[in-house]
């Protein structure tokens, strides 16, 4: 496994960007070939285990039913990005501890040990490349705080909202990159619940397919 701090310096290709500073990205790579494979099937296996529990309506459009394939893409996601932001937080002291999963609409991903604090984990497929999800003007990836659609009326407040973006032309392509060399995962960022009803950090967007570009979410 691979660790990098990468800095992207948003002005550079988008002028009209509004990241005016650097942004900070970590990233973890993966490579089945090696010593990794142990790991990327474990958390397959739970990615597996996970969607054959899970609502096939899709988080950003509540009208469109989901595919077996594609609910084992969002699984593996979800899965992977828990793991690697418990790894991430945890990396100089244990301070987070994955939950029970209990009822997918009140699914808490991790919590702070010493408070109990809940933390939502994130996911998303930006097919034009991280750059782009973080830094274009009309198009930034940002964190995904609390949604409602039709099969998920309301979810419970959460403490902290983090995110993690795999660059995927199609998501069901991490169905197979789970089991490949170079299987980057980029953690981008997370906010407070408090930063998310403050409206000088937050601003709602409308959770709609984008299929040219990406998705277009909730932010903060």
């Amino acid at each position: 496994m691979r660790i990098e701090n990468l800095v992207v310096n948003c002005t550079a290709r988008y002028p009209r960007t509004c990241r005016r500073t650097p942004f900070e990205v970590v990233v973890y790579e993966l490579n089945y070939s090696s010593e990794d494979k142990d790991l990327m099937d474990l958390l397959r296996t739970k990615a597996e285990e996970l969607a054959r529990q899970v609502n096939p309506g899709a988080a950003n459009n509540s009208m469109h039913e989901r595919s077996p394939e594609r609910i084992l893409a969002d699984c593996i996601a979800g899965v992977v990005s828990e793991y690697f932001w418990k790894l991430y937080l945890n990396s100089e002291e244990n301070v987070v501890s994955e939950t029970e999963f209990d009822d997918a609409s009140r699914q808490i991903d991790l919590k702070v040990i010493s408070n109990n604090k809940k933390i939502e984990v994130r996911s998303s497929f930006p097919r034009n490349g991280i750059e782009f999800a973080i830094c274009h003007p009309s198009y930034e990836f940002d964190v995904i705080g609390p949604y409602s659609n039709n099969y998920k009326p309301g979810e419970i407040q959460k403490d902290y909202y983090v995110r993690t973006l795999f660059h995927l032309y199609n998501p069901t392509d991490i169905i197979s990159m789970i089991s490949a060399d170079s299987f980057k995962v980029y953690l981008t960022g997370g906010a407070t619940w408090d930063m998310m009803i403050d409206n000088d950090y937050s601003k709602n967007k409308t959770l709609l397919p984008d299929f040219g570009l990406g998705v277009i979410q909730k932010a903060s």
